[in-house]
């Protein structure tokens, strides 16, 4: 009998320690604007990009294109996504350069530079079709970065000049010479 009542006893304990546990996030010893969802349970925007959340980063970019390689060192985020020769749109394509672009100077604070390469698969070898180049000191990006989301690169010279886009004789072989226009912006009073 005495087993019995131990155990009961224990259990007992066992429930009450649990219950009081599971109350103390609620206990009232915080005024109410101090209460704030513990840091597990809220998921916060990366900052600063490291090889520990490179691919968090990536995953929150939503990127239509598969990545071939990922290179992150010294500011230096370096970038090859893949293309499938039959499948694909460049403006699908820029629209993930985009992406890129954004999170990397929008969202990061310790990117200097964004290298891209667009690389098409092929049954016998990958081909570089283009190369991106963008810089932090770019002076775009503070002022113009929403055009960019509309701009089309591959026909508009002026954003040719800010992403520092090289075509390479693969592109010209798969979608014809790289020619466009340039766009001369309205001017600005306000900048």
């Amino acid at each position: 009998m005495n087993i019995a009542k131990s155990l009961l006893a224990a259990c007992i304990t066992a429930v009450a320690a649990t219950l009081i546990w599971g109350m103390l996030p609620m206990a009232g010893w915080q005024t109410p604007s101090q209460r704030k969802d513990v840091a597990v349970f809220k998921s916060a925007p990366a900052v600063r990009l490291t090889n520990t959340n490179l691919v968090d980063v990536l995953i929150s970019a939503q990127l239509n294109e598969r990545l071939d390689k990922v290179e992150w060192s010294s500011g230096v985020f370096s970038v090859d996504m893949k293309v499938n020769r039959n499948e694909g749109r460049p403006s699908v394509w820029f629209a993930d350069i985009e992406k890129l672009i954004r999170v990397s100077f929008h969202q990061l604070e310790n990117v200097k530079r964004v290298l891209i390469r667009l690389v098409e698969e092929r049954p016998d070898e990958a081909v570089l079709l283009l190369a991106v180049d963008v810089r932090k000191t770019d002076s775009w990006l503070h002022h113009d970065m929403a055009e960019l989301a509309l701009a089309d690169p591959v026909h508009d010279e002026l954003w040719r000049k800010r992403l520092r886009v090289s075509f390479t004789s693969a592109w010209e072989e798969r979608f014809g010479p790289v020619t466009g226009f340039t766009v001369k912006p309205a001017v600005n009073p306000e900048r």
